[in-house]
């Protein structure tokens, strides 16, 4: 895993995070009838631009999550797949964070250790090839 598929999933779950932080108490009336329904739409787009930048190796890799799940939510308006206010809130009031927001943790616990073992190991043998080449 690279860190711009790390940053994405970041991305995600910091989303997801203030989704539920917004959305707690509240219902959907709440949202249709005031202002804030801008706000749920900006951070469901947010988290499906960043399930978009998720190589798809890491996909394939960890294919038990359902990363098409914005996806699956639009609806065909006859030009474009769009999402409807209503589905906005199914997903921002709880779907996402069920069905996203631990696997997408579990990943970071897994990935995360080992990005940075292998960064820390690259920039050893840089600097080990530096060295050499600045003792010759």
């Amino acid at each position: 895993m690279n860190k711009k598929d790390i940053v994405a999933i970041e991305k995600i779950l910091t989303c997801i995070n203030e989704l539920d932080i917004v959305c707690a108490g509240r219902t959907d009336e709440y949202f249709y009838d005031g202002y804030e329904m801008n706000i749920l739409c900006d951070l469901v787009e947010e988290i499906n631009k960043n399930l978009n930048k998720v190589n798809k190796k890491v996909k394939r890799k960890y294919d038990k999550i359902n990363w098409d799940i914005i996806e699956s939510y639009k609806e065909d308006d006859g030009i474009l797949k769009v999402l409807k206010s209503g589905k906005i809130w199914c997903l921002a009031s709880g779907v996402l964070s069920r069905e996203l927001k631990n696997d997408l943790s579990d990943i970071l616990k897994i990935e995360l250790p080992l990005y940075y073992t292998n960064y820390c190991n690259r920039k050893h043998e840089e600097f080990i090839k530096n060295k050499k080449n600045d003792d010759k």
